[in-house]
């Protein structure tokens, strides 16, 4: 993906029992996947552990506390968030294709407190993200969020936030 990530969408689709992410990038690209419940999960936790690893978070010396800096983080990262603009369905390009991919392959590593995260299909070219904390809360609650508007049921002992009641953001 080049540029910055602009605006994110998560939509839960009830006839095909799947959530449709898009990304709207810098560079006025488009990115679209499916993302399985299963996929969905794998997200999550991958995201969750990123949230776990931030440095205000780790230097609790409780349970307790750590959930606590972490649940306040987020509730800041929310109301900064962006979710009134509407998503833009104009992207001059979509460099995947027309065809909405469905998320296969899940890599990512951390550097720095940035979350290095890459969404590939079973075949072709997908996109690496670069996520800071900030659009990590904003992405998970849109996840969240879009899970339960399809009854996924997630196990809240792997996810413990909150979702939002939207379903897009713009990343400012």
């Amino acid at each position: 993906m080049s540029g910055a990530i602009s605006q994110i969408q998560v939509v839960y689709d009830p006839e095909e029992d799947r959530i449709l992410f898009r990304l709207n990038s810098t560079e006025q690209q488009q990115f679209r996947f499916w993302l399985t419940r299963r996929y969905t999960i794998l997200l999550l936790k991958v995201l969750a552990e990123h949230l776990d690893k931030d440095p205000d978070v780790t230097v609790q010396g409780t349970p307790t506390a750590r959930e606590a800096v972490r649940s306040f983080k987020q509730e800041e990262a929310v109301r900064n968030a962006n979710y009134a603009e509407s998503f833009r369905e104009d992207a001059n390009e979509l460099p995947l294709g027309q065809d909405v991919l469905t998320a296969y392959r899940l890599s990512y590593s951390v550097k720095n407190g940035i979350l290095h995260l890459g969404i590939q299909p079973k075949e072709g070219q997908g996109i690496n993200m670069a996520i800071n904390q900030e659009i990590n809360s904003s992405f998970t609650q849109l996840l969240l969020g879009a899970a339960g508007k399809g009854e996924w049921k997630l196990d809240s002992k792997d996810i413990s936030i909150q979702p939002a009641g939207q379903d897009n953001i713009v990343i400012n």
